[in-house]
C-alpha cells in the first residue's frame, strides 16, 4: 500500500509517494529470461503485475503511459544486466510503476524517471552503472525504500524540478556524489546511510532542495558529507 504525503505548501507539487508497506499481489503474468521482457510489457494491459522469475535478463526496458508492477524474486535472484549505451528501466509519460526485488547492473542509468511519472522502488540493488543509479528529471517522482545504490558513477541525481523520497536505503561507494539535487529539485530523506562516496554525500544546487533530512547517517564521503556545508543544519 502506498500512502500519500501532501506537499501543497511547496507550491510546486501536490503529491508525493511514500511507502507504508507493500503486500504481494497476484501475478497477472510471469516472465522467464528466455522471453523478451520489453515485448511482454508492451502488450501488458495497464494495471498488470508482471512477475519475473529467477534469472538474468540482458536487456533494458522502457515503460511509457502505463500503470505496471514489476516483481522480481529478489535483488540477487532476478537481475537485469546491460551495457553503458542503454538505461536499465526507463519510465516516462504519465506512468505509475512499482519495482520490487530486482538487481539492475551495468547500464548507463539504472532507473530513469521522467515526465509526470511516479516510480516506487523497493528491495532493489542498483550497481555498476556508468552514470547514475537513480536519475529523476522533468517532473518525475521517485520513491526508494530498503534498496542499495552502490558503485555507480553517481548514486542519485534529481534535476529539473524532479522529486525523490528515500528511506531505509543505502547509497554507498559511488564514484562521485551520493545524492545530487540540481536545479529546482528536492529530496525527502529518512533513515538512510550515505557513506563512502567519492565526492559529496549530499550535494545541493540550493539549500531549499533538501526538504527534510531525518535520522540519516551521512559520513566518510571523500570531498565532504554536505555541499554547501550549511545543508547539514537541515538534518536532525
Amino acid at each position: 500500500m502506498l500512502c500519500v504525503r501532501s506537499l501543497k505548501a511547496l507550491g510546486v507539487l501536490t503529491l508525493s509517494l511514500a511507502v507504508c508497506g507493500i503486500a504481494q499481489t497476484p501475478c497477472t503474468m510471469t516472465v522467464s529470461p528466455w522471453q523478451s521482457l520489453q515485448s511482454v510489457l508492451d502488450l501488458a494491459p495497464s494495471g498488470s503485475v508482471v512477475c519475473l522469475t529467477t534469472g538474468v535478463w540482458t536487456q533494458g526496458i522502457s515503460i511509457r503511459d502505463k500503470i505496471l508492477t514489476l516483481w522480481g524474486a529478489g535483488r540477487d535472484q532476478t537481475i537485469l544486466v546491460g551495457t553503458a549505451g542503454t538505461d536499465g528501466i526507463s519510465v516516462s509519460g504519465q506512468s505509475i510503476v512499482t519495482i520490487k526485488g530486482l538487481g539492475i547492473h551495468n547500464f548507463r542509468d539504472g532507473i530513469v524517471v521522467n515526465g509526470y511519472s511516479h516510480t516506487a522502488v523497493h528491495d532493489t540493488q542498483i550497481s555498476g552503472n556508468t552514470r547514475y543509479g537513480l536519475h529523476a528529471l522533468g517532473l518525475g517522482q521517485a520513491t526508494l525504500e530498503n534498496s542499495v545504490i552502490s558503485y555507480n558513477r553517481g548514486g542519485i541525481l534529481t534535476e529539473d524540478s524532479a522529486h525523490v523520497t528515500a528511506q531505509y536505503s543505502q547509497i554507498l561507494n559511488n564514484q562521485e556524489d551520493g545524492i545530487w539535487l540540481d536545479f529546482a529539485s528536492w529530496a525527502w530523506l529518512a533513515h538512510n546511510i550515505v557513506m563512502g562516496n567519492g565526492r559529496y554525500g549530499i550535494r545541493l544546487y540550493s539549500l531549499e532542495g533538501l526538504f527534510v533530512c531525518w535520522r540519516n547517517v551521512v559520513a566518510n564521503n571523500r570531498a565532504g558529507d554536505f555541499y554547501p556545508e550549511i545543508a547539514a543544519q537541515k538534518c536532525q
